[in-house]
This record gives structure tokens, sequence and C-alpha cells, in this order.
């Protein structure tokens, strides 16, 4: 079973070269989509001088959503079998890479999700921001991901398929979720350890509005 790591890219130029040596590690091919980074994310990237690594770049901002797409349509056309989506920011741990491994290549899952650990460290409104998502896809999609809005997991070529998705920006995760619900394919989580070297960033209360709005509209035309 071929499986490429996607990394979408924006203005992560501090934490960039450690996330590709860590996960280089795990002898995956990788794939890294810079989303029209304004720093030097992109000489970051190149530095590292990866043999199995494929850098690709927008040429301005599209968004998270639309960066996983191009990376999503690269690897798949390129002979993947699965792919595992993992943030460029050091929050995912390459040490995780094995337990998504383990799940694609049983044949049992299409997704798997990864969920992280809301014991320790994690700020209050991005717990509370995710419990409410929790809750509300089940409600209008019959779907209970323990952890929404994680950017860490993973999906067979087959799974992409059905579940290519139309949000360019953060509401990816949610839309990824809705259409789990809608399709039906069997999914599992596991479970993921978390850093959170910036506290601040991320989906913001009108990324979160933003989704809202999304999700009442994917009730009817998904």
């Amino acid at each position: 079973m071929k499986i490429f790591v996607v990394i979408p890219l924006f203005n992560e130029e501090k934490h960039i070269a450690k996330v590709l040596k860590e996960v280089s590690r795990y002898k995956l091919p990788i794939v890294v989509i810079d989303d029209g980074s304004s720093d030097s994310s992109a000489s970051a990237v190149q530095n590292t001088r990866l043999k199995n690594l494929v850098f690709l770049k927008h040429k301005v901002n599209l968004g998270k959503g639309a960066a996983m797409k191009t990376g999503a349509d690269y690897v798949f056309d390129h002979g993947a079998n699965a792919a595992i989506f993992m943030d460029s920011d050091g929050q995912h741990q390459a040490a995780d890479l094995p337990k998504f491994i383990k799940m694609v290549k049983s044949g049992k899952y299409d997704v798997v999700f990864g969920s992280r650990n809301y014991t320790y460290g994690v700020p209050l409104v991005r717990f509370l921001g995710n419990k409410f998502a929790s809750v509300l896809m089940s409600m209008t999609f019959k779907v209970y991901v323990s952890d929404v809005l994680c950017g860490f997991k993973g999906l067979t070529k087959e799974a992409y398929e059905k579940l290519r998705w139309n949000s360019p920006g953060y509401g990816v995760e949610t839309e990824i979720v809705a259409r789990v619900g809608r399709s039906q394919l069997p999914f599992c989580e596991v479970p993921i350890g978390t850093v959170y070297h910036d506290k601040v960033k991320g989906v913001t209360i009108l990324d979160a509005f933003g989704i809202l709005a999304d999700v009442v509209g994917w009730k009817f035309t998904l």
C-alpha cells in the first residue's frame, strides 16, 4: 500500500523544517503545499533537502482546505492508495503516524481521524468549541467524531473520491466529517499527542460562525 503524507503550509518557517525531518523518519513520500506564504517557509522546506519530498506552491493564499485538495489531487494522481494529512506548525507529532498507517492498512476503515487528548494544555475556547462541533455534527449528520476540528487524519483513495470537499478554508475539517456522515464510510479514531506552540493561531470566532453557517447549508446540499 502506497501512503503519502500531505502537509499544507502557511507561514510556518519556525516549525516546518523540524516537522519534515521527524516525518521523514517513517520513509513515506511527503507532499508539502505552500499556500502563498509570505515568510521564508519555502526556503525552510527546500533547505531540508529531503529526497522523498515534493514541494507544491500556491501563488496566493487560498486557504487550508484548498491546499489540502491540491495535495490530495497530486498524491492520488501519482499512485497513492491513501494520504495522511498533518499540520505544519508542529502541533501534530510524527510519532503518531504508525497509528494511522496501521488503521489504513487494516482495510477496515476508509477514514482515520486523530483525536487529541483534551486533558492537558488545551485552550478552553478550543475545547468548548470542539465539543460543540462534535454534538452539532452528531445531531445534524448522525456521525459522532470526538475531535471534529483536528487536522491529523487519513483517507484512502476511495474515500477521497466520495469526500471531495469544497471548503477552501478551516471549514474543511467539519465538511469532511459531514460528508463521512452522509456517505456512511467506515471510520475510526486514534489518540494523538498535541503540542500547542501558539494558542492564538487557528480557527477564529469569525471562522467558527462561518463554519456554523456552512453546516446549515450542508444539511440540505450534501
